[in-house]
């Protein structure tokens, strides 16, 4: 379950910020805080301040996010009393893996950093999952929080404790549930993203209508306009509505354990394999949406689905601007290696997310691999 408490009334500077949000999200015996709102970076350090004795923060973000906010945020930490550290990694999905965990680990032990720290990570994704799991791991575990500062991380990435690091086995083959005690979304950060960025970051939201709300897939298409021109009104409620629904399924399914949090890898599937395939040359958001295109066509061709849903959702995508097509030369067999090893499978039966209709997502693991081939090779140009 999750609840919705409403605005916040906290004193100090927090109350202050006008349009904030709280949602509480109860997994197991862990409630996670995710606080929304306009210029909330600002406030960070008083946010983590209220979640238990701590004064050592590492801050880990990439280059580039780091230029940007990176003072903001030791600023508003060392005004709540605590002593934050900055840890820079490189930007990119080359930075997910074992080597800049291990460069993280060994920074942590040359700062004397124990279990009454804590580790902030700030920046999108790659950010989130690399700090997340060493959070998982240092000490057996030690407390973190995310400041996201992508769309995509807004709307889904920061949300659910999902920590991997990349390996030459795979993409997230390696990694742990640990979830956050705070997430602080800013909704004013996309506000720095290009729009190839913001383009790709509406990906998750356009998967979670489909597999959760056809509101929010009518609310998104009829708004896309103001959100493509970031008025933070409508961001506002656009990454709401999302947290929402990703949190929804992660309080159900904490682990991935009962079946339900699998179907919020809905076009993850073909779309990961995409995505390694090409090197990370496209977004993640870009190979979801192919991903998403190419699910819905499978979901078809095994009598599942309307076409006119499949339809629909290459126009939506087309009118965000995403990619319904794949120019880069991937083999069909090159997708299937890489399908093979899907984290999801069980046994040697790879699971895929299907749909029945809009809001209505099964998992088959009895998909032909013809028809796999034919909805991979009907995204190819």
């Amino acid at each position: 379950m999750f609840e919705w408490t409403g605005a916040l009334a906290f004193a100090g500077s927090v109350d202050r910020l006008p349009g904030m949000m709280d949602i509480n999200i109860v997994c197991d015996d862990s409630a996670i805080r995710v606080a929304v709102g306009p210029g909330l970076l600002g406030d960070v350090g008083e946010l983590l301040r209220r979640h238990g004795d701590m004064t050592d923060v590492c801050v880990v973000t990439d280059e580039h996010v780091g230029s940007l906010y990176a003072e903001k945020a030791l600023s508003s930490l060392r005004l709540a009393g605590l002593s934050p550290w900055l840890h820079t990694i490189a930007p990119g999905e080359d930075s997910k893996c074992l080597s800049e965990a291990d460069a993280l680990f060994g920074a942590l032990a040359t700062a004397g950093f124990g279990r009454d720290g804590i580790i902030l990570a700030l920046g999108g994704g790659v950010v989130s999952d690399l700090a997340g799991f060493v959070a998982a791991t240092w000490c057996r575990g030690v407390r973190w929080a995310v400041c996201p500062t992508t769309l995509e991380a807004d709307l889904d990435a920061a949300i659910g404790g999902k920590t991997a690091v990349n390996t030459s086995a795979g993409k997230n083959l390696v990694g742990a549930f640990h979830q956050p005690v705070l997430i602080a979304i800013d909704s004013t950060c996309p506000k720095t993203l290009d729009s190839r960025d913001v383009r790709a970051g509406l990906a998750e939201s356009v998967k979670h209508g489909l597999i959760a709300s056809e509101e929010l897939l009518s609310w998104q298409a009829s708004r896309t306009e103001a959100i493509l021109s970031l008025d933070e009104e409508t961001v506002g409620e656009l990454i709401i509505r999302n947290v929402h629904i990703k949190a929804d399924f992660v309080s159900r399914d904490p682990f991935e354990r009962s079946g339900v949090r699998i179907m919020l890898n809905f076009g993850h599937t073909i779309g990961h394999a995409i995505e390694s395939a090409c090197c990370f040359r496209l977004r993640h958001g870009e190979c979801v949406a192919l991903g998403t295109l190419a699910a819905c066509r499978l979901s078809h061709m095994c009598g599942l689905l309307d076409e006119s849903v499949v339809d629909r959702l290459s126009g939506i995508l087309s009118d965000i601007g995403l990619p319904t097509a794949l120019h880069e030369p991937i083999s069909t067999d090159g997708i299937l290696r890489h399908i093979s090893q899907d984290k999801k499978k069980r046994g040697k039966q790879v699971r895929y997310v299907l749909l029945t209709a809009v809001g209505e997502p099964v998992v088959r693991s009895d998909v032909p691999e013809d028809l796999v081939r034919a909805a991979y090779e009907s995204l190819l140009v």
